[in-house]
């Protein structure tokens, strides 16, 4: 069987895409028919909400006419010290995994985290360990937060 040139020409582009379809398969798989397991992830804080205070046993950060004020002062600033708290996502913790980590806890530890316009606090109760902070959310889940104690607790 005799093929012409523009036969040829054809049958050359197709395997031209053939190829690069094959090249491209392992991450055409991983995009759309491999599911990715990330663990679940909750904020600590409410986003929804507008933060007023948040006060821990040694200091204490409050909304003051517009102005975030630490006290008593620390080397960090205020609005890094917001934006930390702010910010934290932590992988969420089954009961099992909690009944299993509570011999191991020390004593559990508080902070109050004010909002404006609700008349009670959040109150978040956490334990430190050696390699995370273990902290109930608004939500009233454990989450864990992998970061040294200093970096949230100054």
């Amino acid at each position: 069987m005799k093929y012409n040139r523009r036969r040829w020409n054809n049958i050359l582009i197709f395997s031209i895409i053939a190829f690069i379809l094959l090249l491209n398969l392992p991450t055409i798989i991983k995009s759309y028919l491999i599911d990715d397991e990330q663990p679940n992830q909750s904020y600590l804080l409410n986003p929804n909400k507008t933060l007023q205070s948040i006060q821990y046993i040694s200091w204490t950060l409050e909304k003051n006419q517009d102005q975030w004020l630490l006290s008593p002062k620390a080397s960090i600033s205020e609005g890094e010290l917001l934006a930390r708290w702010k910010g934290l996502l932590g992988t969420d913790v089954d009961e099992q995994t909690f009944t299993t980590l509570q011999p191991k806890l020390g004593s559990p530890e508080s902070i109050e985290v004010w909002y404006v316009d609700q008349e009670e606090p959040q109150r978040i109760t956490f334990y430190k360990t050696s390699q995370f902070l273990l902290l109930k959310n608004w939500q009233n889940r454990w989450i864990a937060i992998t970061v040294n104690p200093s970096y949230l607790l100054l």
